[in-house]
């Protein structure tokens, strides 16, 4: 059974928001404020279909037999809005897999993203650094972290 990689279709959307909400509710809502938790379900049920059709982001997906159990969504130009693996498929390489189609399409020579407290382990194995202390805003907790392409 071979991982896919593709761009995420418009259809597979309410997929993906699904995905997202579990994966978000398991790992990231436990460290959250109740505003926090509000807020990010806010984006995703309001915000993140109208930044996609206004080109504002990509959506990458992984995908075992049509079903997408990774997506990852960069704000563009280079900003990693979500990244999210479903469970059943964590320390796969799914991320990675979906950050490295991400990367050579969009050619980025930095890269940001505010990760949350759980994520910043698996930023860091893709080449992320912290890029200052850890936040608090809307009661979203996230860590700086900035990839900086090397000249070669």
């Amino acid at each position: 059974m071979a991982l896919e990689i593709s761009q995420l279709d418009f259809s597979e959307l309410a997929e993906a928001k699904k995905l997202i909400k579990k994966v978000f509710m398991t790992f990231e809502a436990p460290d959250y404020s109740d505003e926090g938790v509000t807020h990010f379900l806010t984006y995703l049920d309001e915000e993140l279909e109208k930044e996609i059709s206004a080109n504002q982001v990509q959506v990458w997906c992984g995908k075992y037999d049509q079903q997408i159990v990774g997506i990852l969504a960069v704000r563009l130009p280079a900003h990693i809005a979500l990244l999210f693996v479903d469970e059943a498929y964590h320390r796969q390489g799914i991320a990675k897999r979906m950050y490295q189609a991400m990367i050579s399409e969009l050619s980025p020579e930095r890269m940001t993203v505010n990760s949350s407290p759980y994520a910043v382990p698996a930023y860091e194995k893709l080449g992320f650094q912290l890029n200052g202390e850890e936040e608090t805003v809307s009661g979203i907790r996230f860590q700086p972290m900035v990839f900086i392409r090397e000249e070669g």
